[in-house]
């Protein structure tokens, strides 16, 4: 039996492909669990400075693994929560990564594919990908912090007429919206995920970190904006990589970060 993630490194970038073809890379709970541990190395990995999430054989995800054996009734719920406590933590792995996540979006990217996907930093596409919140179509509602994650990148009305529609969304329309950042030629999706995640690598990884951080707390007003830049900003201005920006800035070269 195959691992549910494969890992490949190109360079300085580690692309993660989901490895369940047959299932169009439903995210099983094996698949969570070994995304999981998987993202955890590649931000331990000084030779790692960013992910790419892909999907194997034409597929992103198309969602969670339905077809799994259902419990007993007695303990549907209890594994139900377990399940989806797994498929959150991947999520949230996701959004507070150290490093740069790119979705790599070939073919379908449904239910919680969409899911993984919004959670990335970037979401670069094929010319023939789909985008579908899908939950609805099983009576359930969307999961993994969709409802987080996708007004922030089509805003609100649109979201939620994705989600009450469950419409597929083809890669044209994404683009246009802002649920895609670019799309990819046929033949040129890894290449071009990669050349996005290298750029987002750019980034002193300690100012990446913080950006994150504070996007991901969406201020409720200009004035807590203030406050977190008021904390923030002195202590990014007191690490090395903010001396050496500067210095590489003086000495018209390439700044090299060190994360510290």
């Amino acid at each position: 039996m195959s691992e549910p993630v494969s890992k490949t490194a190109l360079g300085r970038v580690t692309v993660l492909t989901m490895n369940a073809p047959e299932k169009m890379n439903a995210v099983s709970l094996e698949m969570r669990n070994a995304l999981i541990e998987s993202l955890h190395e590649c931000f331990l990995d000084d030779a790692c400075s960013a992910v790419v999430l892909a999907g194997a054989g034409g597929n992103f995800s198309a969602g969670g693994d339905i077809k799994s054996a259902r419990p007993a009734p007695e303990l549907l719920a209890r594994t139900l929560r377990h399940k989806l406590g797994r498929l959150q933590e991947l999520v949230r792995v996701i959004c507070n990564a150290p490093k740069p996540v790119v979705a790599a979006v070939d073919g379908k990217a449904y239910g919680a594919g969409l899911s993984l996907a919004t959670a990335c930093d970037a979401v670069v596409a094929q010319q023939g990908a789909q985008f579908c919140a899908a939950f609805g179509k099983v009576g359930l509602v969307p999961d993994a912090g969709l409802f987080y994650t996708l007004p922030r990148r089509v805003g609100a009305a649109r979201a939620q007429h994705m989600m009450l529609s469950a419409r597929v969304v083809p890669a044209g329309e994404a683009l246009d919206t802002g649920l895609v950042d670019s799309l990819a030629p046929e033949g040129e999706l890894i290449a071009m995920a990669c050349a996005e995640a290298e750029r987002l690598a750019q980034i002193a990884p300690l100012a990446f970190a913080a950006i994150k951080s504070l996007s991901n707390s969406s201020c409720a007003s200009l004035e807590q904006a203030f406050s977190e830049e008021q904390r923030l900003q002195p202590l990014l201005a007191m690490t090395e990589d903010n001396h050496e920006a500067r210095s590489a800035f003086a000495e018209r070269r390439k700044p090299v970060f060190r994360g510290r």
